[in-house]
């Protein structure tokens, strides 16, 4: 992400917290839930699938440019699957928002076309080539490297996202060494196991308490002495500091919450439901963008009561729409194509 725009969406933001309007400015938007991938900690290719047509996608597009958007992060699934990505690609860069994609990178050699035209790009990879294929599929890991090769040397803004299993507490040298190569940031996650997006037996990849506490505290030590980690010191923290995570986040029944999630960014689903976040799936009752229009299903949504979670990508997102300074800072630096 270039300087500018960086300070046109800070800028954007303070604007809205200093007039106590919130806007939708960072977009979850899942196309499908289709995927040429079986991770063993997700639940997508079991969910139905169902898909809007285009016609939709360009309304809806145009509604969170509309109500402030400025950045549409394209999940599934995989996007790279879906028929249309290309054009909702550059629809969403004509209404003069930033086009996002978080994918397994098994298409990008040869979707280039596409790819080349996103502002950033997220590419899922768990570690070496045993950890790796062990729970994302045989044969997955050499198409994952195959997909970083190819969008480094396109020189692309591109990060690199690592779920952190029982399986792989010991993979942390090894993408921070392949960050490091490759000039780009990393992000670490522990799994979720919300049973509607991550299946009922998600749970069982969770690494043990001490497990995640020891390998956050390292991340965190790594981050503070210059490694490539994308995400600040502080949302780790709150990831360290949490009580008990058989527990994914912290629910009040009838109380407003603090949380900034739904009120500045959302998760839209393939079939047009808006929950505040993905954790939130399967127990939050949305409203549907396709339906019910997608400014009443934004507004929806940021009624909620969850309070906290130990998801240290939503406390990261959650902390920059707070305009929490150390957040702000690691968001400056870091959303940077690394190699400059």
């Amino acid at each position: 992400m270039k300087n500018r725009d960086k300070l046109r969406i800070g800028g954007s933001i303070l604007a809205s917290k200093l007039t106590g309007r919130p806007r939708p400015f960072f977009v979850q938007y899942s196309l499908l839930n289709a995927c040429n991938a079986s991770c063993g900690y997700c639940n997508c290719p079991q969910r139905e699938d169902p898909r809007a047509d285009l016609a939709t996608h360009l309304r809806t597009l145009a509604d969170f440019s509309r109500l402030g958007a400025v950045r549409i992060k394209f999940l599934g699934g995989e996007p790279l699957l879906h028929g249309d990505i290309a054009q909702l690609v550059d629809v969403t860069k004509q209404h003069g928002m930033r086009a996002a994609m978080v994918t397994n990178g098994f298409l990008i050699p040869q979707k280039m076309d596409v790819v080349r035209r996103l502002d950033e790009v997220v590419i899922s990879i768990d570690g070496s080539e045993a950890a790796h294929d062990a729970q994302r599929g045989r044969g997955t890991w050499k198409k994952v490297m195959n997909a970083i090769d190819a969008c480094a040397a396109e020189g692309l803004d591109f990060f690199l996202s690592a779920v952190v299993t029982r399986d792989t507490v010991g993979e942390i040298d090894w993408l921070l060494d392949t960050a490091r190569r490759y000039r780009v940031m990393v992000n670490f996650q522990i799994p979720q196991f919300n049973p509607e997006m991550y299946g009922s037996g998600a749970k069982s990849w969770m690494p043990m308490p001490d497990e995640i506490r020891n390998v956050i505290a390292r991340i965190i030590a790594a981050k503070e002495d210059g490694a490539p980690v994308l995400f600040s010191t502080r949302s780790y923290g709150r990831t360290l500091q949490w009580e008990d995570f058989s527990r994914e986040r912290d629910e009040r029944s009838g109380e407003a919450s603090p949380c900034t999630a739904g009120k500045y960014f959302l998760q839209l689903e393939p079939n047009g439901d808006i929950y505040p976040c993905v954790l939130q799936i399967g127990s939050f009752q949305p409203k549907n963008a396709f339906r019910d229009g997608v400014e009443t299903a934004w507004r929806h949504a940021s009624a909620h009561s969850c309070f906290s979670c130990y998801n240290t990508w939503l406390n990261e997102n959650r902390g920059i729409f707070e305009l929490h300074p150390s957040i702000l800072l690691n968001f400056w630096q870091n959303y940077l194509r690394a190699r400059g």
